[in-house]
């Protein structure tokens, strides 16, 4: 499972990494993105063994490989035991329709399973990750090894807030079949 997070989080970060985006030409930035990671800022060490380690950020005007996709920020932490390390990924869309066709098949894999945490329904990736939206701009993930503490997942949480209750209510009300009643 740790394998296959970071492997997710690891072929976004190649995909739109600004060495990826050097050999095709620097991108046009994107200001709206960039004001918004802008204020995403977590630079705090979580308990003895996850220092704060790097922060990069990517904007760009127009994405053709990923429709709505404006911005891409990655943090990590690190600690002192080789292999450890916690990742987050946040994704910008500037579109809320480009945002949720992008949630959706991510959230249908198979080691992603709804759950809570601190009340906060959120998607658990495996036993060692997290997954959420605002369900407008943001979508996060964040995971590694170990499990991020839930002091850092609450910090993430206060900054971006997770609204996926609601859009999975909304989803499963939008599949569940109408009864019809004869007349």
């Amino acid at each position: 499972m740790q394998k296959r997070l970071f492997t997710i989080l690891g072929t976004l970060a190649v995909l739109f990494s600004p060495v990826a985006f050097a050999q095709q030409g620097k991108p046009a930035p994107h200001p709206q993105a960039q004001k918004a990671m802008e204020k995403i800022v977590l630079k705090k060490d979580f308990g003895e063994n996850l220092k704060f380690h790097s922060r990069k950020v990517v904007t760009m005007l127009k994405n053709d490989r990923v429709p709505g996709l404006n911005g891409l920020m990655f943090m990590r932490w690190k600690g002192d035991d080789p292999g450890t390390e916690v990742m987050a990924s946040v994704q910008w869309f500037q579109e809320k329709d480009d945002l949720l066709k992008f949630y959706a098949p991510t959230t249908s894999r198979k080691n992603y399973k709804l759950g809570e945490l601190g009340g906060t329904t959120l998607w658990m990736i495996g036993e060692k990750g997290y997954s959420w939206t605002d369900g407008e701009h943001f979508l996060v993930s964040l995971g590694g090894s170990p499990q991020p503490p839930q002091e850092m997942v609450e910090a993430w949480l206060s900054m971006i807030g997770s609204k996926v209750a609601e859009i999975e209510k909304k989803a499963k009300s939008k599949s569940e079949p109408v009864e019809r009643t004869k007349e």
